[in-house]
């Protein structure tokens, strides 16, 4: 596709992709690709029939972070907090908030606001040359985009302050020990594997899926009782659903049940 194009967005069954467009600079995020990213999010959001969001980079990168060459436009202490607020915080959202599923698929280094993008993601798959860092001491600044609680909630504190403190890259294979990514793929097949897994989760009921992800990010703030709770509330809704029902009949004539989403 061409490289003018700085978001490429396709539709595959209930899988959409949005692969970031901006090769020669490894897929540095600049303005214009941070509201290409929002554009297509929004598309996806938009499209009933897209259930899984598969997000990814081309060339050699996913992204390596904000683009350092356009910092000098915004080198006030205002002009830093615009960035992370106005811009990077919908696209996080975007990600957190929305009941479809997002697959990060990680083709290539995840830098800075990069990493905090693929570790929002709900699942994620990571080529196997791929690595991810946190470069913010490098460059006398700190993580953004939530990059520190969501370290934490990954690796524990120790770990996740040497990953920030230190800035060295964690190859796939730590990131899979980890916990950071769920799987690993073959640096030529990562996309099409990570477009392979969405499709069996598309497959799967949109609702039960959506409600378990809401659940699921709760769970990072709330008691047990609280989620208990919020299980019970998120389990009526299902089993009162039309997918539901005919899942269970589905189940008990030993057919495949077809979902809806309603």
């Amino acid at each position: 596709m061409s490289e003018d194009v700085l978001v490429n967005y396709s539709v595959d069954g209930h899988v959409a992709t949005i692969q970031l467009n901006r090769p020669k600079a490894m897929n540095a995020l600049n303005h214009a690709l941070r509201m290409a990213i929002r554009e297509a999010q929004a598309k996806a959001e938009a499209d009933e029939n897209v259930r899984v969001i598969v997000l990814t980079g081309s060339g050699n990168s996913f992204t390596s972070g904000t683009d350092l060459k356009e910092l000098g436009d915004f080198m006030t202490k205002k002009g830093m907090f615009d960035i992370s607020v106005r811009d990077y915080k919908p696209i996080l959202d975007g990600i957190s908030k929305s009941v479809k599923i997002y697959v990060a698929a990680i083709n290539g280094v995840a830098g800075g606001v990069g990493l905090s993008i693929a570790l929002t993601c709900d699942l994620a798959i990571m080529a196997q040359s791929a690595t991810c860092f946190a470069p913010f001491t490098n460059i006398g600044l700190v993580p953004d985009g939530g990059l520190s609680w969501l370290l934490l909630q990954h690796m524990g504190s120790k770990r996740a302050f040497a990953a920030i403190a230190e800035a060295e890259h964690i190859d796939a294979a730590t990131s899979l020990d980890l916990g950071i990514v769920n799987k690993l793929s073959p640096d030529e097949t990562v996309l099409a594997d990570a477009q392979a897994w969405a499709a069996t989760l598309a497959d799967r009921a949109p609702l039960s899926l959506g409600y378990s992800k809401q659940i699921m990010r709760a769970a990072h703030t709330q008691s047990h009782d609280q989620i208990a709770l919020m299980e019970s509330e998120y389990q009526m809704k299902c089993a009162n659903s039309e997918d539901s029902g005919n899942a269970i009949a589905a189940f008990l004539t030993k057919q495949k049940p077809v979902f809806k989403g309603r």
